[in-house]
């Protein structure tokens, strides 16, 4: 297990924030591939797992041609959780967490992994 650098986590941190602005500026809240991708991010940020929110926030990014169509299927079945309020929210309490417990900031190393392989460790349910 190798220590996240600050700067990595902070660099992810802001990432993430981008993602919102991005939402608020286009004045909508997260699809459901979005939002599934904020939402596992944060929760690896949670979990100090962040070469795997780095994943999660990659995928965000990624163009609606792009995105598995099995995998978009099956999204849309599943209701909206989170809106932007609170995925802001949650990570004003991630960065609130880590600053009060430096060793939540531990990155467990994980190999290469595609978008699909980091759902299923942080146990997704597709």
């Amino acid at each position: 297990m190798q220590p996240s650098t600050a700067e990595h986590q902070e660099r992810l941190h802001q990432t993430f924030v981008a993602a919102l602005d991005l939402l608020d500026t286009q004045r909508r809240e997260p699809d459901r591939w979005e939002e599934e991708c904020l939402s596992y991010a944060l929760g690896a940020m949670a979990c100090g797992l962040y070469s795997a929110a780095e994943v999660e926030l990659a995928a965000f990014g990624r163009p609606i041609a792009e995105r598995p169509l099995e995998e978009m299927a099956l999204l849309e079945k599943k209701p909206s959780r989170f809106t932007r309020e609170m995925l802001r929210h949650g990570l004003d309490y991630v960065i609130r967490r880590g600053l009060q417990s430096p060793a939540i900031a531990n990155d467990v190393s994980l190999p290469p992994a595609g978008h699909l392989a980091v759902r299923s460790f942080l146990g997704a349910s597709l």
